[in-house]
């Protein structure tokens, strides 16, 4: 009886270990800077970064199936920035008038049939600004609210578009 028993669990061995394998590969994948942490869905991949750009860290992220895609620019600013940087990449992507809204600039775009949307948010104690810009699928990218860190005002909030 001992002897089937092992039998038939080396049998199932090789199934076990694949659904662990699968298991695996469908949890999210861990995204640290010194800035924040975030977790990607499985779905989705760190295209560029986390790299330095002058004194910020940007990291570009992609669905998979190319149907979202999201960037994140921490970086040192003087308080007041946030405004003039929202103001910049809106207009950069032929966006809306960015508005503040919950402690954040927002704005949208469209480009080639593409909609976006960015978010700038400023944290003017440790003097640094959070800019976050995606398109696409936007719902695709809500994972990017669960950002988690020492800079509670630089975490975003999901946005309220335009309809």
């Amino acid at each position: 009886m001992r002897k089937s028993l092992c039998r038939g669990a080396l049998r199932a061995l090789p199934l076990l270990v694949l659904a662990v394998f699968m298991a695996v590969q469908a949890q999210a994948v861990p995204l640290t800077t010194k800035y924040y942490s975030l977790d990607l869905p499985a779905d989705w991949v760190v295209v560029s970064g986390p790299v330095k750009v002058q004194e910020a860290i940007q990291v570009v992220m992609g669905q998979k199936d190319h149907k979202s895609s999201a960037m994140i620019i921490v970086g040192p600013a003087n308080a007041g920035e946030a405004e003039q940087a929202a103001k910049g990449n809106s207009q950069r992507l032929g966006g809306t008038a960015p508005v503040l809204r919950n402690g954040q600039w927002e704005f949208t775009f469209e480009q080639k049939g593409v909609k976006g949307y960015g978010v700038v948010r400023e944290d003017t104690q440790s003097e640094l600004l959070l800019m976050l810009v995606v398109s696409g699928d936007l719902r695709m990218a809500n994972f990017v609210y669960n950002l988690r860190g020492p800079y509670k005002a630089l975490m975003p909030q999901q946005p309220q578009l335009s309809k």
